[in-house]
């Protein structure tokens, strides 16, 4: 082979090694994009399934935050209790409702109520935010619920702070859920503010233990403001999610809706086992012939194909 004849053959096999190498990175990009759009759908789709009182909608951008945080904590084996979500919007005045919590599974708000700041975090409206011992700051992020104790404000909840320089000291500087009697709409009348805490989340006297019993134990618990550049700064906020619930697996990515699970469920444990068709739930229309066993008499393992006897 001349020289010249090597140069074009080598600048062929290069042509095509750059081909087929940016062919792999759009693909790669294509996947990427498809899983955030995904992500960003399931989520619009939670939220508009979610039944909110009227007058005490949690705002999309902060359920957004808070949910995204989830999905990423569940992704990290962080969270022990799934399903429930606990939603602080400090943005707020105090003098509103501002928390939120969510049962994920059911889509509806299990508790909206009142929440107090940190003393140290400002007046009627929050606006400073510390990780600092002796504060008096609320910190910001997410948590996970701990284990339950009774102290001084009662029966109180322990959280363990998990979004790094924003609240890792939230155990130790024992910022707990507890109800407090400064938390009440006759307070904040009477003072045009609620009252305020060390730092803790504190919480009507007569819902406080109702709430703690609830959320206890290991499930996601999330302080929402802008402060601090926390939104560009929050590792769960700013980390792709990669695995989504099994509920996003049955959404129409073109609709945005998810499908309804099939009329039956097909369950079979060996080529020669009974198989089971689940019943339908009882507000189905039975109306339509049921089939209620199937029995596999004989299953070709290299075709696939069985003999069946159908009992109705």
């Amino acid at each position: 082979m001349t020289k010249t004849l090597r140069i074009l053959f080598l600048v062929l096999i290069f042509g095509c090694f750059c081909s087929n190498n940016a062919g792999a990175h759009a693909i790669a990009d294509e996947t990427e994009a498809a899983i955030k759009t995904k992500t960003e759908k399931y989520i619009s789709y939670v939220y508009s399934k979610i039944k909110f009182a009227n007058g005490g909608k949690l705002k999309y951008e902060v359920f957004r935050s808070a949910f995204y945080g989830y999905l990423n904590m569940l992704e990290s084996n962080k969270i022990d209790k799934e399903g429930i979500l606990s939603v602080c919007d400090f943005t707020l005045s105090s003098n509103r409702k501002r928390l939120w919590v969510i049962d994920l599974k059911n889509k509806k708000v299990l508790f909206h109520s009142l929440v107090a700041h940190g003393a140290g975090t400002g007046e009627e409206f929050a606006t400073n935010f510390s990780n600092v011992q002796d504060s008096h700051q609320s910190s910001l992020g997410f948590y996970v619920t701990a284990e339950t104790y009774t102290g001084n404000n009662g029966y109180s909840l322990k959280l363990q702070g998990m979004d790094g320089s924003f609240n890792s000291n939230a155990y130790e500087r024992a910022i707990v859920i507890h109800g407090a009697d400064y938390v009440s709409e006759q307070f904040a009348r009477d003072n045009e503010r609620l009252g305020r805490s060390h730092g803790c989340p504190a919480l009507p006297p007569d819902l406080a233990p109702v709430i703690i019993d609830k959320i206890k134990n290991g499930t996601c618990f999330f302080i929402y403001h802008k402060a601090n550049n926390y939104l560009s700064a929050s590792r769960w906020l700013n980390t792709d999610v990669n695995s989504l619930p099994q509920e996003a697996d049955l959404m129409d990515l073109n609709t945005g809706e998810v499908k309804n699970n099939p009329r039956y469920v097909y369950q079979k444990t060996g080529n020669n086992a009974d198989a089971d068709l689940s019943l339908p739930a009882a507000d189905e229309d039975r109306s339509e012939r049921v089939i209620t066993s199937v029995k596999i008499i004989n299953m070709n393992t290299r075709t696939g194909v069985s003999d069946t006897t159908i009992v109705k």
